[in-house]
C-alpha cells in the first residue's frame, strides 16, 4: 500500500517516505505519526490517542508528541502557521488535512539515484529536512581567508545499514570520533552541529573553501549480527585527492569500536601532520566502557538531549541512568547525566536545588573516575553557572578547553558566563567568535553572539546574527524567543515580540520563561488578562522556582490591589533573595508608609558595601540597587551618600547602551529627576522613547516615585500620552493577528490553570 500526497509518497510496510522520488530523512516515531493521521485522516485524533499509539505503556510527556508533529511537519514541507497537511484543533488534536490517494498495490519505486558518500552522509545524518536553504547565506562567503594546513571537517557517516534503528548508533559513532579527533590541538576541528546542516550538494572543494578546512573526513557504518564495518577515507579540499583511507571491518564489541575511533583519530593525526602531546595520546586510546550496550543507552540519551526540548532532556536521563546501571564505571554516562539536570535545573519543572545536587553528584562521579574529561569540566562549570559560583564555573571552562580545545560547546557556556553573570560582553565576544568558527551553522551560538553584540549597543550587526540564527534554525526555541526579548527590549515593537514567543511557546511548550516574559510583554501592552493567563501557566510549569511570582507583583499594582502586590512581593523575595525588583516594590512600599529607616533595612543585607563607610564600588552587580537606595537615603537625610552612589552608578551606565537585555533602560532619567535635574530628566526620556524604550513602561512613568516630580510637567504628559497610543494600536494588531490565526498555537500542558 502506498498513500500519495501531494509530491510526496508513503509507503508503511517499507517505511519509506519520498518526494518526487528522493527518499526523505525521517525518524521512526515521526513515521509512524505520519501513518497514524493519515489512516484515520477522517477524523480529529486526540492527543491522548495518539500518545497511547506512539508510546504503548510508556508514560511520556505531551511535548514529546509537539515535538513528533513538529517533525512530522518539516518532514513534508509544512508548518505550524500553514498547517495544509497536519492540523492542530485546538482543545480537540489532530488531524491530517491533505487530499490522500491510496495506491493498494503500487508499482515498485525507481531506486534513488546513486549519490556521493558525501551526500549519503548528509542526508542519513539528519532525522529532518536539512534546511539547506537557510543556511545559504551565512554559508556564501569562506569563514577564513585561508585554511589552516591543519584543519578537519567531519561529514556525518552514512547508516549503511539500510535500517532506521541502526542510525542512532552510526550518528554515535560519527559523534565519538569527531570528539576524538578535537581533542588534538594542534588540529581545528569542525562542530557536529554545523555538519549535520551543511549543504549535501557541496563538493569537497567547496566544503573546504566555506568552512576554512583543508581536509573533510567521510565515512559509513554498517552494523550486521554480531559485525560492524566502518569505511573511512580522508580528503585532500585543494585537489580532492585522498589523503588516506581505511576499512575496518571487526567483531561487535565496545572495545573494538573504541578501538576503532583511536585508530581513525591517529590516522586523520598523522595525515595532517598534526602534533599529539603524550596526554593526547593516552585520552584518544582511553576506552570509556566495555559494556555494548552501556554505550547504546548513553547514545540514546545523547540522541535524545541534543534536542533541546524539556521533553526530550527529560528523557535522556533515564537512558544515561541505564547507561550507568549497566556500566556504574562509565564516566561520560554520568556527565550525560549531569548535563541533563542542569538543562532540567535552569530551564525545566524539576525543583531547582534539588536537582542541581544530583548534576553536582553525577558530575563528581565523573571526575573521580577519570579527572582528564573535557566534557566533566564543562559540565561542571556549567553547575557552578547555574548556582551563581562564577569564579569556579570560570576555572572550570579554562580547565575543559585544556583538555579539549576544539570543543564549542565550551566557547559558548564560557561566553554565556562573562555576558550574562560577569557583565564582561567584550571578553565574551572572543568566546564567541570561537564558538562560531567551530560550529558556524549552531544556530544558538549565533544567537548568543548576537546578544553579546546586543549588549555591546551593536544593534543593526546584533539583529543580522538573530536572523541568521533563525534561517538556520527556525525550529529551535531558543533563537525564537532571544529575537522576541529583542523586539521587547530594543525596537519597542511589541506585537512583533509576541508573534516570536508564542513561536517559542509552540516549539517548547514547558519552558516557563517564555509565558513569563509574554505575560510582562501583554502587561506593557495593557491587557492584564493576557498578563495573568501567562503567568500563570509559568508558575504552573515550575510552582517552586517561577520568575513570574515576581512578575504578579506588578499585575497586582497594574491593577491597583497594592497590598497584594507587596505581599507578592514578599513571596517572590523570600524565593529570589536578591532580585532589584522585588526589592523595589517593598522599597515603594515602605517609603509611602513614610518607614525610611524600614526601607533602609531592604538594603542592607544585599548591599552592605554600598552602605558602609568609604568609597562604595558600583557596577555591573550592584548598580540598579544603588539607584534604588540612593533614593531611600535621600528620605533618611544621608544626601551626600545618595549623590555619591547616583555619580557612581551615572558613571557605570555610561559604559553600557540604553537598550537590550543589559541596557540601563532610562535609569539616567531617574538619577537625574532625584538630583533635581528636570530638563535633563526629560531630555533623557524623550531620547529613550524615540530609540524605542517601551519595556516595563508604565510601571517606570506611572508608578516609580523617583519620577513624581515630573508628572506634572506637560512634556511628560505628552510622552506618557504618546506610549499609551502607541500600546493600544500595538495591541489591536496582536488581537488582529490571534483572530485572523497567524499567531502559532499554544500547545496543552500538563497542569492545570486557575
Amino acid at each position: 500500500m502506498r498513500f500519495v500526497f501531494g509530491e510526496f509518497a508513503l509507503e508503511p510496510e517499507a517505511r519509506t517516505l519520498r518526494q518526487r522520488g528522493e527518499r526523505v530523512p525521517i525518524e521512526p516515531k515521526v513515521f509512524d505519526l505520519l501513518v497514524y493521521l493519515i489512516e484515520h485522516r477522517e477524523r480529529v485524533v486526540p492527543a491522548d490517542e495518539l500518545l497511547d499509539a506512539l508510546w504503548p505503556g510508556v508514560s511520556v510527556t505531551p511535548g514529546a508528541l509537539n515535538r513528533a508533529v513538529l517533525k512530522a511537519r518539516q518532514a513534508v514541507g509544512d508548518d505550524g502557521e500553514h498547517q495544509t497537511m497536519l492540523r492542530t484543533e485546538h482543545g480537540r488534536g489532530f488531524r491530517f488535512v491533505a487530499n490522500v490517494s491510496v495506491d493498494q498495490d503500487p508499482e515498485p519505486l525507481p531506486p534513488t539515484p546513486t549519490r556521493s558518500p558525501k551526500r549519503l552522509a548528509a542526508a542519513s545524518g539528519l532525522a529532518a529536512l536539512l534546511l539547506v536553504a537557510a543556511a545559504v547565506w551565512l554559508l556564501n562567503r569562506p569563514l577564513t581567508e585561508s585554511a589552516p594546513a591543519r584543519s578537519v571537517a567531519v561529514l556525518p557517516f552514512v547508516n549503511m545499514s539500510q535500517d532506521a534503528v541502526a542510525e542512532p548508533f552510526t550518528a554515535g559513532i560519527y559523534d565519538d570520533i569527531l570528539t576524538h579527533i578535537s581533542k588534538i590541538r594542534d588540529l581545528k576541528v569542525i562542530a557536529r552541529t554545523t555538519m549535520e546542516r551543511l549543504d549535501p550538494d557541496l563538493g569537497i572543494q567547496e566544503i573546504g573553501s566555506k568552512l576554512g578546512v583543508a581536509a573533510v573526513l567521510e565515512g559509513g557504518v554498517q552494523r550486521v549480527g554480531d559485525r560492524v564495518r566502518i569505511n573511512v577515507q580522508l580528503n585532500d579540499c585543494e585537489t580532492e585527492a585522498h589523503l588516506w583511507a581505511e576499512t575496518y571491518d571487526r567483531e561487535l564489541t565496545a572495545a573494538n569500536i573504541f578501538a576503532i575511533q583511536s585508530e581513525i583519530a591517529q590516522s586523520v593525526a598523522d595525515a595532517l601532520q598534526a602534533e599529539l602531546s603524550p596526554e593526547e595520546q593516552d585520552r584518544i586510546v582511553d576506552a570509556p566502557t566495555e559494556n555494548l550496550a552501556a554505550y547504546e543507552a548513553y547514545l540514546l540519551g545523547r540522541k535524545r538531549m541534543a534536542e533541546l526540548t524539556i521533553a526530550a532532556v527529560v528523557e535522556s536521563t533515564d537512558h544515561f541512568q541505564r547507561a550507568i546501571e549497566l556500566d556504574p564505571n562509565y564516566a561520560l554516562a554520568y556527565v550525560g547525566l549531569a548535563d541533563s539536570y542542569v538543562h532540567q535545573a535552569e530551564w525545566g519543572r524539576a525543583p531547582r536545588s534539588e536537582t542541581l545536587d544530583k548534576a553536582q553528584v553525577a558530575v563528581e562521579k565523573a571526575l573521580a573516575l577519570d579527572d582528564r574529561l573535557g566534557e566533566a569540566y564543562n559540565s561542571l562549570g556549567g553547575i557552578k553557572d547555574v548556582r551563581g559560583d562564577v569564579e569556579g564555573a570560570e576555572a572550570a571552562y579554562q580547565r575543559a578547553l585544556e583538555l579539549n580545545p576544539n570543543y564549542a560547546t565550551t566557547y559558548h557556556w564560557y561566553g554565556v558566563l562573562l555576558l550574562r553573570k560577569s557583565g564582561r560582553a567584550e571578553e565574551a565576544l572572543p568566546m564567541f567568535l570561537r564558538a562560531a568558527e567551530l560550529d558556524p551553522l549552531s544556530g544558538m551560538i549565533l544567537t548568543d553572539l548576537a546578544a553579546d553584540l546586543e549588549s555591546l549597543g551593536r544593534f543593526e550587526e546584533a539583529l543580522a546574527w538573530f536572523e541568521r540564527s533563525i534561517e538556520i534554525d527556525p525550529m529551535l526555541d531558543g533563537i525564537n524567543g532571544r529575537i522576541g526579548f529583542h523586539h521587547w527590549s530594543v525596537t519597542g515593537k511589541l506585537d512583533q515580540a509576541v508573534v516570536w514567543f508564542r513561536r517559542a511557546v509552540s516549539i517548547d511548550p514547558e519552558q516557563p520563561f517564555f509565558a513569563t516574559t509574554l505575560g510582562a510583554i501583554y502587561l506593557d501592552l495593557g491587557d492584564p488578562d493576557k498578563a495573568e493567563y501567562w503567568f500563570e501557566r509559568s508558575i504552573a510549569l515550575r510552582p517552586e522556582r517561577s520568575a513570574a511570582e515576581i512578575e504578579m507583583s506588578f499585575l497586582h499594582l497594574y491593577r491597583g490591589d497594592e497590598p497584594a502586590a507587596v505581599e507578592q512581593a514578599r513571596k517572590a523575595r523570600a524565593v529570589f533573595p536578591g532580585n532589584s525588583e522585588a526589592l523595589l516594590l517593598l522599597r515603594n512600599h515602605e517609603l509611602s508608609l513614610g518607614r525610611y529607616a524600614e526601607a533602609r533595612t531592604l538594603f542592607e543585607k544585599n548591599n552592605p558595601d554600598l552602605l558602609s563607610d568609604g568609597d562604595p564600588e558600583v557596577g555591573w552587580m550592584n548598580w540598579v540597587d544603588a539607584v534604588n537606595l540612593a533614593s531611600v537615603l535621600f528620605k533618611t537625610g544621608e544626601k551626600e551618600r545618595a549623590n555619591l552612589l547616583l555619580e557612581k552608578s551615572l558613571q557605570h551606565i555610561r559604559t553600557k547602551p540604553r537598550l537590550g537585555i543589559n541596557g540601563y533602560s532610562m535609569f539616567d532619567v531617574d538619577i537625574f529627576a532625584m538630583q533635581g535635574q528636570k530638563q535633563k530628566a526629560l531630555a533623557a526620556l524623550r531620547q529613550a522613547v524615540d530609540e524605542g524604550w517601551r519595556r516595563y513602561w508604565w510601571y517606570n512613568l506611572k508608578y516609580e516615585p523617583d519620577l513624581v516630580s515630573l508628572h506634572d510637567e506637560p512634556e511628560y504628559q505628552a510622552i506618557v500620552a504618546e506610549i499609551e497610543t502607541d500600546m493600544a494600536s500595538q495591541l489591536a494588531h496582536v488581537r488582529e493577528m490571534e483572530r485572523r490565526g497567524e499567531l502559532a498555537a499554544i500547545p496543552q500542558i500538563e497542569v492545570s490553570l486557575h
